[in-house]
């Protein structure tokens, strides 16, 4: 006679029809974790913050929140411990970390104009030896230490080395950025009586620190210059940049338009030109970067740029587009695990690694059922291995694949009843997603959520009466319910006749509707507990007694 046993449990597989699933799939199977090829429960979500946003950042006890939905946040893994983000403000913010967690930012970058000097010699000149051309400039130096592109240069003046300079025009004003000190600096070409020595360079040279707000300074006759200032090609991060990254080998990047922008090594305030990179098939619409590949996921055809090598000169990195067209339609459901992105496109989940990419859903959903989750919608992140999307029509789990070469493991697909606003992985490598009162930590709750699974729909081989039932289970109560289908004219139509709708707490045999004979039938599980086996047969003696 018929009889089922299950000792496996496995996930949902919409794209199957539910009589086609594997036995142990299911077609609903929400809440619950498969780890084990048992049905057991998550725990429910621990609250952490009050916050919310659109976009949230967490390192440990480190709560940053945006109502922008395409707000970025970014650690830089140095000693200094700094936090960069872009989207919260009307330009690029930085900090060091603890302040950066009392929101207290600091403008990145420096003003892209600054006024230049005035230089003014006011003693006699002789025509000797002594007799120099001058020109001066000078920087800005911000509470981090970190120094912007020179002033435009004073005019050039002559002067006497034996005899004082005044500077000034200085400039001190400034809003919104957090400037601490000047430096100033002079180029220097000596004169042969009047005439420039031939086959001699200025250069720029340091001539004294001075405090913020000091806007004139006497430079004094046979001052020891310091080292040239290194930075004429530094340019501050543009105002709209966004999608703001730190990349393992020092460098912050962040999208500009059409345009890539890196930063130089160590020094996230300095853009130069020759870090910019464009031209690719379509508008950058996101950026992520890891400690070797930078992807920059366009409305066309992705892209692909390597970070791990030194690189210090214009257009040295490469870049590789790929040949098949994989637009990305969420900017907020695209991620880092491993250095592989996972992002949402129209034909499904697309795993990118390195210039190889696929789109991993296809053995999970058609594409009129992953249009029909709205997945332009889709807010994602990696936690464990899993994928965990989230739109207003649904929520999903599943496992990625170790590599881009693997099969999907469609069975570990389930469901999840959460319906945050933002997503985040921490360092830690814990889960948290806000709501609409606050952030929670994903399963690091006291208590047990309730998981529903429901089997696939079971075909018998001819009409067959099954009466008898039991789980093996920890003593836990756990709602059972039998439903079979009736036949009308031939056809099966969806109306379903409960055998059984009952809660069971042990692992004795129970009894369904007797007498009831049909072709199909279905088990809907639903608990707090752990369910190890489920066995259902045409009479209490094939169950055995335990």
């Amino acid at each position: 006679m018929p009889t089922l046993k299950l000792t496996q449990f496995g996930g949902i597989a919409p794209k199957q029809r539910p009589n086609n699933l594997h036995q142990a799939m299911a077609q609903v199977a929400e809440d619950v974790d498969l780890s084990r090829g048992t049905l057991r429960p998550w725990r429910t979500d621990k609250k952490v913050s009050d916050k919310t946003g659109q976009s949230i950042f967490i390192d440990k006890c480190c709560y940053l929140t945006s109502s922008n939905c395409q707000a970025s946040f970014s650690h830089i893994d140095t000693d200094c411990c700094y936090i960069v983000a872009s989207g919260i403000k009307d330009y690029p913010v930085i900090q060091h970390k603890d302040n950066a967690c009392e929101e207290r930012w600091n403008r990145l970058g420096f003003p892209v104009e600054i006024p230049a000097p005035h230089a003014q010699f006011l003693g006699t000149l002789s025509h000797d030896f002594n007799q120099e051309l001058r020109q001066y400039i000078y920087t800005l130096v911000d509470e981090f230490g970190f120094e912007s592109a020179p002033s435009l240069p004073s005019e050039p003046i002559y002067v006497h080395n034996d005899q004082n300079i005044v500077i000034s025009g200085i400039g001190a004003d400034f809003p919104t950025y957090s400037i601490a000190k000047v430096r100033l600096y002079c180029a220097v070409t000596p004169l042969d009586y009047g005439d420039a020595k031939a086959d001699y360079d200025a250069h720029f040279l340091f001539v004294d620190e001075l405090d913020f707000g000091t806007t004139s300074y006497v430079h004094q006759a046979h001052t020891v210059y310091g080292e040239e200032c290194l930075t004429e090609e530094y340019e501050p991060p543009h105002n709209c940049m966004t999608d703001l990254q730190y990349c393992g080998n020092g460098q912050l990047g962040g999208l500009v338009g059409t345009e890539l922008w890196l930063s130089e090594p160590l020094k996230p305030h300095a853009f130069p030109e020759s870090y910019r990179y464009g031209h690719f098939n379509g508008k950058p619409i996101r950026f992520l970067c890891g400690e070797r590949t930078g992807y920059i996921l366009t409305d066309e055809y992705p892209a692909v740029i390597e970070m791990e090598s030194p690189c210090q000169s214009q257009g040295c990195r490469q870049v590789s587009i790929l040949e098949e067209p994989l637009p990305i339609i969420s900017c907020q459901s695209a991620c880092l695990y491993n250095g592989v992105c996972f992002y949402a496109s129209k034909d499904g989940l697309v795993m990118l690694a390195g210039s190889q990419a696929k789109v991993i859903t296809t053995a999970l959903f058609t594409q009129d059922q992953w249009q029909a989750l709205a997945p332009w919608q889709m807010i994602g992140a990696v936690h464990d291995g899993y994928y965990f999307g989230f739109t207003d029509k649904m929520g999903i789990r599943f496992k990625v694949p170790d590599s881009i070469h693997d099969e999907v493991q469609i069975e570990q697909l389930t469901t999840l009843s959460i319906k945050p606003t933002a997503l985040f992985r921490s360092d830690q490598d814990n889960l948290f997603f806000a709501t609409n009162d606050g952030i929670y930590q994903w399963n690091a709750g006291d208590n047990w959520k309730t998981f529903i699974w429901r089997g696939r729909l079971n075909a018998l081989p001819g009409y067959t009466a099954m009466t008898a039932y039991k789980l093996v289970q920890e003593y836990h109560p756990t709602h059972v319910k039998h439903l079979v289908y009736k036949r009308h004219r031939d056809e099966m139509v969806q109306e379903p006749v409960i055998l059984a709708d009952k809660t069971v707490s042990d692992s004795r045999p129970h009894r369904l509707k007797a007498g009831y004979a049909t072709l199909f039938f279905d088990v809907e599980i639903s608990g707090q507990g752990e369910v190890w086996e489920y066995h259902i047969a045409t009479s209490v003696a094939e169950l055995g007694v335990e």
